[in-house]
């Protein structure tokens, strides 16, 4: 009697199914893996990818709506889970054909995998909420209870729609199943019978409607045929779902530009496994043995299609003319374009807004005014907010002399968006500072705005498809893509202030009415650097001229202004710029270049992250003339990354560890070898620079494990960036800042 106990309940129907998508389905066990380390965060962590499902995002909020969508989209992944496990391997229990509601029991029984996901989904989002977005527990399990709303519709829904439409046993042959028998006869326990088919999995109970156990019955009595036809059924009513679903998920995509459609990327990423699940289950159950053949062909396939640019455009600067005849990208052809005649034109030009910059900033007596240089890191989201909070406290301080004494900005990524940003506020202030305005506040706000949502969507319904979608300007036409949306969400975020052209910025940084500002994104093919400015700046890049010992060096870049001359380099969009200069791996895709052969360009940190070089350049290019009109030059450092980041002692006594470790430090290690060769620069700089000069650091303490590198800030994330900016150690640097501005 006891082994009959432990029987039924090893061999429940429930549990075997468990065991049964651990040995059979393991490509349908990686996507709840997938899942579970995303909502967890242990999996893309570092670039908030948990945001995506924890705090998600509908129409810029984040609330009711967002968490209803992403409950509906849960609800299809797991009944898309539920119609692929049983298209793909409901021939292993024939006792289901023989049963009324076939599918609703696989359902039914099929639930351990699911419950466990969403309770544990639903532990994450009330622990997210509540510690790291702040947000009331009342409200909290609001959200979640719309949640499990949405959940409970597409379940219920499918399974209704299943009842509808499927025919048990009974109705296609009039012949009694099997469950009735069973009501009537639950004395006797059905003893397994091993038949010919060898794949049957051994099941002696199963749950059923009402929530009670059921014995499996011999269903050896039926001929085969009735239990194919009952099975054969189900597949097809399935695969209307599957088409309903995908057509869904397309239409996402085509109405992208309209707010409503677009849905929180956490629920377009479960929505674009549910169709990869449902698509490649069918995939597999029509072509049997040969589906592992045929992906493989298909794979080599849109591998060799991917080259041609109808089937993946390629990503491209927006404003730049692709269509005119292209420079051609060489090292002889790069060395024409900048002679000792372009240098010395540009160092002019750049001379005439310094002797207007030294007339509006006359001191009183006349006193020469202090120069700044500005020199931003990059760093996602987080230093948008950092540097921008930074900047308007400086600016505060020092009664609105930040922006008029500033002649340079440069820097990276996010950094150099909020130093973007914050140029362009005080130019349509009327040149006056606003950092004690009622709208700073808001204006700070919009820094820390979700870009995350909007990338992330873009990605998983177009990038990953046929993207046909397009839009145009006077330059050129470009696909709508990840980085046409980050963009977008850029502009949105800024109330459209970064709309602008590189050109728009030419007058007022001629009249030193604005700093000049210096975006530099690296090019990935040969690690050179792109200089993009309003102002033409060839003087930043390396002199290639012979030296008295005929040592002649390498071009180190090339420059907008000169290199892309007939691609109308002032219709560069100001936003693409910024993107080129922000694009991280896999996050923005890599831009094109209008050169021939084409060259790609993305994130300046991989060369500069710090922005010193081009300061330290400028510095020494204008050095005479600086060192003459000015008390003295302040390089101004604001960096969200801790300089003194105590040593990585990570234990590498795994295998694992052991295999990974010397890629990981060589690649994790890169951004802090750039601060050694910048000390080394700035050592130099202090040796060779006859004025006066002071080094000023804004930093945030260390970070990785309490602020994010993404797109997205949590509540949480966001006060303790703003902590940072006002914390006891850049308290001191505002205090010898304001000395050196404020007589």
């Amino acid at each position: 009697m006891r082994k009959q106990i432990l029987d039924r309940w090893i061999y429940a129907f429930a549990f075997q199914l468990v065991v049964m998508h651990l040995k059979k389905n393991q490509v349908l066990m990686a996507y709840w893996l997938i899942l579970f380390g995303f909502t967890g965060g242990w999996l893309a962590n570092k670039f908030g990818i948990q945001y995506l499902f924890l705090d998600p995002e509908y129409m810029g909020q984040v609330g009711p709506k967002s968490f209803l969508i992403m409950g509906l989209a849960t609800g299809a992944f797991i009944m898309a889970f539920n119609i692929s496990g049983f298209i793909l391997n409901s021939f292993r229990f024939p006792f289901l054909a023989s049963l009324s509601k076939t599918f609703q029991k696989w359902v039914l029984n099929n639930f351990i995998i699911p419950s466990s996901f969403l309770l544990f989904y639903i532990i994450c989002i009330f622990r997210f909420q509540y510690y790291n977005q702040l947000i009331a527990p009342s409200e909290i399990i609001l959200n979640i209870s719309f949640f499990l709303l949405g959940v409970a519709v597409i379940v219920y829904s499918t399974w209704k729609y299943f009842l509808i439409t499927n025919k048990d046993i009974y109705k296609l042959f009039g012949v009694e199943d099997s469950e009735k028998k069973a009501y009537s006869d639950n004395s006797t326990f059905g003893k397994r019978r091993k038949g010919k088919d060898t794949r049957q999995w051994r099941v002696e109970t199963y749950l059923t409607i009402p929530l009670k156990t059921n014995l499996v019955r011999d269903t050896s009595h039926y001929k085969p045929y009735m239990l194919q036809s009952v099975l054969k059924q189900n597949h097809i009513n399935a695969a209307v779902v599957e088409l309903l679903i995908f057509l869904l998920f397309i239409g996402l995509g085509i109405f992208r530009d309209y707010e409503l459609f677009r849905i929180p990327a956490g629920a377009s990423i479960l929505l674009l496994f549910t169709v990869i699940i449902m698509l490649s289950g069918v995939f597999r159950y029509w072509l049997r043995a040969w589906a592992n053949t045929a992906i493989v062909v298909v794979f080599l396939l849109l591998n060799y299609l991917s080259q041609f640019d109808f089937i993946n455009p390629s990503n491209k600067a927006y404003g730049l003319n692709y269509r005119k005849e292209k420079p051609v990208y060489s090292i002889p052809e790069i060395e024409k374009f900048y002679t000792d005649e372009v240098f010395d034109q540009d160092k002019a030009q750049t001379l005439a807004i310094l002797e207007k910059w030294k007339i509006s900033n006359q001191q009183p007596g006349g006193a020469k005014p202090k120069m700044i240089l500005m020199s931003i890191s990059g760093g996602g989201i987080r230093s948008t907010l950092f540097s921008f909070s930074v900047m308007m406290a400086i600016d505060s301080i020092s009664n609105g002399k930040l922006m008029p004494l500033t002649t340079l900005i440069t820097g990276s990524s996010g950094g150099l968006i909020g130093a973007a940003y914050y140029r362009s506020l005080y130019l349509e202030n009327g040149q006056k500072s606003f950092a004690r305005n009622p709208e700073a506040t808001q204006y700070r706000k919009n820094t820390a705005k979700d870009i995350l949502n909007a990338v992330s969507f873009s990605f998983v319904v177009n990038d990953l498809f046929l993207n046909l979608q397009t839009f145009s300007d006077s330059t050129g036409r470009y696909v709508k893509d990840r980085a046409y949306a980050f963009e977008q969400q850029l502009i949105e975020n800024t109330n459209s202030l970064l709309d602008r052209s590189m050109s728009d910025f030419s007058y007022p940084e001629a009249q030193a009415m604005i700093p000049m500002m210096v975006i530099s994104p690296t090019i990935i093919n040969d690690g050179r650097v792109f200089l993009i400015s309003s102002t033409p700046v060839s003087y930043l890049l390396q002199h290639y001229s012979v030296t008295n010992n005929k040592f002649k060096a390498i071009p180190d870049g090339i420059e907008l202004n000169h290199f892309f001359a007939n691609q109308h380099p002032g219709e560069l969009r100001l936003t693409s710029a910024l993107r080129l200069n922000a694009t991280f791996p896999y996050v923005l895709p890599a831009a094109s270049l209008p050169t021939n052969p084409p060259v790609e360009v993305m994130d300046a940190g991989i060369r500069d992250n710090y922005g010193i070089v081009n300061s330290v350049r400028f510095l020494y290019c204008f050095r005479d003339w600086i060192a003459e009109n000015t008390s003295g030059v302040i390089l101004l450092q604001i960096r969200d990354i801790y300089k003194r980041s105590p040593v990585d002692f990570s234990a590498t006594n795994t295998f694992w560890s052991k295999l990974t470790s010397p890629l990981k430090n060589a690649t994790g290690n890169f951004i802090l070898m750039q601060d050694y060769q910048n000390d080394e620069l700035l050592i130099q700089t202090q040796a060779w620079f006859k004025g006066n000069l002071k080094f000023i650091l804004f930093e945030m303490p260390k970070t990785e494990e309490k602020v994010s590198l993404s797109l997205h800030l949590t509540n949480k994330e966001k006060n303790y960036v703003l902590d940072c900016a006002y914390n006891e150690a850049n308290k001191k640097s505002y205090q010898e800042i304001r000395k050196e501005l404020v007589p």
